[in-house]
């Protein structure tokens, strides 16, 4: 196999390593210190930041949550490509730190995108 394509399999796969703790990193930092909460969903909608062109995506949950003996209406960080109206009215998870602007939702995606993530990067930096 050409050298030069041992270079790149070896920078992609480096990369891909990054991307998959970078993922977690920032899924754990927004995490530490927040509680696990119940929260009812409200309804799905284009974040504020989103470009407004249909096929943008760029959905979140509007969840209300009650802490601290108030009732918070947030949005989750999440970046849904579609609407997801079925989900309107059901309780979810999340992590509610009173310090950020979002809660996260609990879910094991960002672990097993990081996974894959990994795994990739580990077959680029094996291949001989």
């Amino acid at each position: 196999m050409p050298t030069t394509l041992l270079i790149i399999y070896r920078i992609l796969g480096v990369a891909l390593f990054a991307l998959a703790a970078a993922a977690i990193v920032e899924k754990y930092r927004t995490v530490r210190g927040a509680a696990l909460l119940p929260a009812r969903v409200l309804e799905c909608r284009k974040a504020a930041s989103t470009s407004p062109n249909r096929s943008a995506g760029g959905y979140r949950y509007l969840v209300e949550l009650h802490a601290n003996g108030q009732r918070l209406e947030l949005e989750t960080n999440d970046s849904f490509w579609f609407k997801h109206d079925k989900t309107v009215g059901k309780a979810i998870q999340v992590w509610y730190n009173p310090n950020a602007r979002c809660v996260e939702r609990k879910s094991w995606e960002t672990e097993i995108f990081s996974a894959v993530l990994a795994v990739i990067g580990a077959a680029l930096l094996l291949i001989r």
